[in-house]
């Protein structure tokens, strides 16, 4: 699992972020989360919900970055919806005939000396076994356009005229997943990245789509990419946190705050070991996880159905990876209840527990067990463990294993090259020749202990963001058991206030945030295929 997260970190020059700049963001990460926290209440959604609109936008901003998991994300959503659900799909370059898709197999167990060649010509990725390549979208059926901002502005243009004719308005579900870029100046607008150059959604671009729809048209925006938290500012108007609340039943759920990266881009084809927000979210709002299981605990009422608040504690407290997900009713506690932290965590365990819906409770349950936390001040203690995080150190001490096999790998390639030119010209008859009798040479020194250095800063680099990893893991828990247990004492307290138009505010947006989105996914037969709204452009 570790070595997907490789790629965000030590991955191939060009094809994802540099080693410094990411490890900025996961530095940038460590405990400047605690403001915003999650929460959900359920209320009293219909029993039975209306026809889809579905809009589905998926992809990286180029082949290298468009994994396979992202594919599988599309697929897995749009094999949930009920038949008569009117889809829209955006993928890539909208092309279903181009190799697009990048994904990894496993080759043949390497030799000591293939290991020592691929470290030496390719860094700590070349050391493995796994071979990038690129195929068609696999999607259950053609794209209706590309994953670009003509082409969404285009699909919202037709929505809203649509809607405009519409009785009674259909509820409006949008689905994004990919990739996701902080914006460096204003956290609170982060964009999502599409495919092309520099081609990005921010907050108030997606605010902007929108706000062209009738108000009366309910909208529920369900975001996965790195980053993605902010748009939960789509509560106000033109997506600005300053702004006045929009006029509109919206609710939105992101699979982190927006100061940290997301759990899901991968190239690994195992979607059995997929371990992210749309896994479990999704999972438990139909009941069917992405390899066709049966999902079952998410009814923590137990009225018989699983509503998006449910769907959300379930992945609060059994998303295994460093997703910190958050919801539109954490965005609006946030803004108009501005208790300090103290005051918060110095609420019993027990209080905060009964003031907790079903839902809640059960997630902050599972989340103390697993961080191992128990008496009335649980919620302080975890708290201020927050602060006492070493993950700066590892982060240290990533760095300093990674320079250290860095060193030793552009030495041995110096020699390397030096006795093989042909070695830097890959795909030519020439390097394959250079390569076997480098490979050969290789073995002979490996077995006489030359590359004992190399190997063991290699694998001492692999150890080292193992432990990291688990790390942020267990981190990730913790900050959704403070996040959580700071959102159920905000919203008692906004409960308590006089300001009734604000309550009552609150309570709209827990309604449709506890609305059963989609029914069990073996209540209907997919054998009919969702008529698509834009037609696919080549």
């Amino acid at each position: 699992m570790w070595r997907s997260l490789l790629y965000g970190i030590v991955g191939r020059a060009g094809r994802y972020r540099k080693l410094e700049d990411r490890l900025r963001v996961l530095l940038g990460a460590v405990g400047c989360t605690l403001v915003m926290l999650p929460f959900s209440t359920h209320a009293d959604p219909p029993s039975r919900p209306l026809p889809l609109r579905v809009v589905i936008v998926g992809s990286g901003p180029n082949p290298e970055n468009n994994q396979v998991a992202i594919e599988s994300n599309v697929r897995y959503v749009g094999r949930l919806l009920p038949p008569d659900s009117v889809r829209t799909t955006l993928f890539a370059d909208g092309d279903a005939q181009r190799a697009t898709v990048l994904y990894e197999t496993e080759a043949r167990t390497l030799s000591p000396g293939e290991r020592v060649l691929g470290l030496l010509l390719e860094g700590h990725e070349g050391g493995y076994a796994t071979k990038l390549h690129y195929r068609k979208p696999n999607l259950g059926g053609p794209p209706d356009g590309a994953n670009r901002r003509t082409d969404l502005d285009r699909v919202f243009a037709q929505l809203s005229t649509e809607e405009a004719a519409a009785q009674p308005r259909r509820p409006l579900l949008l689905y994004f997943t990919g990739h996701g870029s902080p914006d460096q100046g204003d956290r609170e607008n982060n964009a999502y990245d599409m495919w092309g150059h520099d081609e990005q959604l921010s907050v108030r671009a997606l605010a902007h789509q929108i706000a062209r729809l009738p108000e009366d048209v309910p909208v529920t925006v369900i975001m996965v990419q790195c980053f993605s938290g902010a748009f939960g500012n789509l509560l106000f108007e033109g997506g600005d946190p300053k702004a006045p609340l929009v006029n509109r039943d919206i609710a939105g759920f992101f699979a982190t705050v927006k100061e940290r990266m997301a759990a899901g881009c991968t190239p690994a084809v195992n979607e059995a070991e997929y371990r992210d927000f749309t896994s479990y979210f999704f999972a438990a709002l139909t009941g069917q996880d992405r390899v066709g299981r049966h999902v079952t605990g998410a009814d923590y009422n137990g009225d018989g159905r699983v509503g998006m608040d449910e769907a959300f504690c379930y992945a609060l407290a059994n998303d295994d990876s460093i997703d910190v997900p958050v919801c539109t009713s954490d965005v609006f506690l946030r803004r108009f209840v501005t208790d300090k932290d103290e005051d918060v965590f110095a609420v019993p365990y027990s209080r905060v527990r009964s003031w907790a819906t079903p839902a809640q409770r059960a997630a902050l349950e599972a989340l103390s067990t697993f961080l191992n936390l128990s008496g009335e001040d649980r919620l302080r203690v975890a708290y201020q463990k927050e602060f006492n995080s070493d993950e700066a150190g590892q982060m240290s001490a990533l760095r300093r294993q990674y320079a250290r096999l860095e060193a030793l790998r552009e030495e041995g390639k110096r020699i390397l090259l030096g006795r093989w030119p042909d070695l830097g010209h890959p795909g030519t008859p020439e390097y394959e020749r250079a390569c076997r009798s480098a490979v050969a040479m290789l073995t002979r020194q490996v077995a006489e202990g030359k590359w004992s250095s190399l190997l063991a800063a290699d694998e001492a680099l692999d150890k080292g963001m193992d432990a990291l990893y688990a790390a942020q893991r267990v981190e990730a828990r913790r900050l959704r058991f403070i996040r959580l247990g700071k959102s159920v004492v905000l919203a008692h307290r906004l409960r308590q206030s006089a300001d009734t138009a604000l309550r009552d505010r609150f309570e709209r947006l827990l309604a449709a945030e506890g609305r059963m989105l989609l029914p069990p996914a073996d209540t209907f037969r997919a054998a009919v295929s969702p008529r698509v709204l834009v037609a696919r452009h080549p």
